[in-house]
């Protein structure tokens, strides 16, 4: 039998963005009633978690929900390519009420520059380099 919780566990992948958020929403109000535990917030940080706006199994609802329950004093998207989860990722944040931050991580491709042919910080692609940016504000 699946229990309430497991249940609204699933849910934060569901396919649609407010059936995830709704569960959000489910989940923190059973912690605020005492039915789920409360974690203890910490100091660590992770401001670059992929969502399933990228490559990574979880949605942004779920991927919040995940670094709430792991104690994360504060939490950020950095998916490839898209900011298209960073509005669910905020929205979230604020549900559970931890601090979020959003980016994203693009490819460029070094071709044609002193870097084509090498490995830069892309094991797999020469000639290809990663680059994070972060810090978008929240109202654009």
């Amino acid at each position: 039998m699946i229990t309430k919780k497991e249940q609204l566990f699933g849910h934060l992948n569901a396919p649609d963005k407010k059936s995830r958020l709704e569960a959000l929403r489910e989940l923190k109000l059973l912690c605020d009633t005492g039915a789920l535990d409360v974690p203890i917030t910490g100091v660590n940080v992770n401001n670059h978690i992929h969502t399933t706006f990228s490559f990574s199994p979880y949605s942004p609802s779920k991927a919040v929900f995940l670094s709430w329950l792991s104690g994360l004093a504060t939490t950020g998207i950095m998916d490839h390519d898209s900011v298209g989860g960073a509005d669910e990722f905020i929205e979230a944040g604020k549900i559970i009420g931890i601090p979020v931050t959003v980016g994203f991580e693009i490819r460029c491709s070094m071709a044609g520059t002193p870097f084509e042919g090498k490995c830069i910080n892309n094991p797999d692609q020469a000639s290809v380099a990663y680059l994070a940016m972060h810090g978008i504000p929240h109202q654009k």
